[in-house]
């Protein structure tokens, strides 16, 4: 069993990203480490908050696939987000937080290099203009989307209302 990310639901497979539960722990690890970094805004830490909490330690393994439009994008920041997200894509390429992992995980790069692809291709009128409220919705008062994006003292990653998605991917 896996995960599979996609632009939406009708992505060819052949665009699919399909990665083992093992290699989407370490896709979210690479995209939090550098997101975290770089995430400035509201909208930025919501993006980067929303990726990690694709936690397999708690949805289950092989369950956090997910389609690019269900993402919690915004229509009034979409362009800067959009651009964020890309450099967040590139500082992975370049490793940016990978000296906090115990692992060298060179062989996520054609996955990341798929992301960005399906990330160029995302319009304004792509976004599912339900999925920011739903997820935002969803969280509980003391969810850290709620209380100022608190960061992990190890890591300085993002922390989820799961906690911090490396140290949940090493128990």
């Amino acid at each position: 069993m896996g995960n599979i990310i996609c632009f939406n639901e009708n992505t060819p497979v052949d665009d699919w990203i399909c990665m083992s539960n093992m290699a989407t722990d370490v896709f979210i690890n690479v995209l939090l480490l550098s997101g975290s970094v770089l995430a400035e805004t509201v909208e930025e830490k919501q993006l980067i908050v929303w990726l990690a909490e694709k936690d397999q330690k708690f949805a289950g393994l092989g369950t956090v696939g997910f389609d690019i439009v269900e993402m919690p994008w915004k229509k009034e920041t979409f362009s800067n987000d959009k651009i964020f997200l890309l450099n967040v894509i590139k500082a992975a390429e370049n490793k940016l937080g990978w000296e906090k992992l115990d692992y060298m995980p060179e062989f996520i790069l054609p996955n990341l290099q798929k992301f960005r692809k399906h990330i160029e291709k995302m319009t304004e009128e792509d976004i599912d203009n339900n999925a920011i409220s739903e997820w935002l919705n969803a969280a509980e008062r003391n969810d850290p989307v709620n209380c100022g994006f608190p960061h992990c003292k190890k890591h300085d990653t993002l922390l989820t209302f799961l906690g911090c998605q490396i140290c949940n991917s090493k128990t």
